[in-house]
């Protein structure tokens, strides 16, 4: 069987002809993403327990007067944990990545 020059000729573009000669593109890398990810730690339980309160056991000055100045106490513990807690949340969002 033979070709006829010509038929050959119009065959070599339907073939590729002339992409072999193109050097192949380097392929695109994906570009980095950072993904900033909170991880929540507890809190210490310390911090965390209930302020309790006093009631006096009796309407007498002495018994107010008593349950007032523990109370003032409780208060100001529970104040101081608050605070501590306030800043764990200040020195977190310092700490970056």
């Amino acid at each position: 069987m033979r070709f006829h020059p010509l038929a050959l000729t119009l065959l070599l573009p339907l073939c590729g002809f002339g992409t072999c000669s193109k050097k192949p593109g380097q392929p695109k890398l994906p570009e980095v993403v950072r993904v900033t990810v909170e991880k929540l730690v507890p809190v210490d339980a310390r911090l965390t327990k209930p302020c309790p309160t006093t009631r006096a056991e009796s309407r007498t000055i002495e018994a107010v007067v008593v349950a007032y100045n523990a109370n003032l106490v409780t208060l100001q513990d529970c104040d101081s944990r608050m605070s501590e807690i306030r800043q764990l949340d200040k020195s977190a969002s310092q700490v970056g990545p």
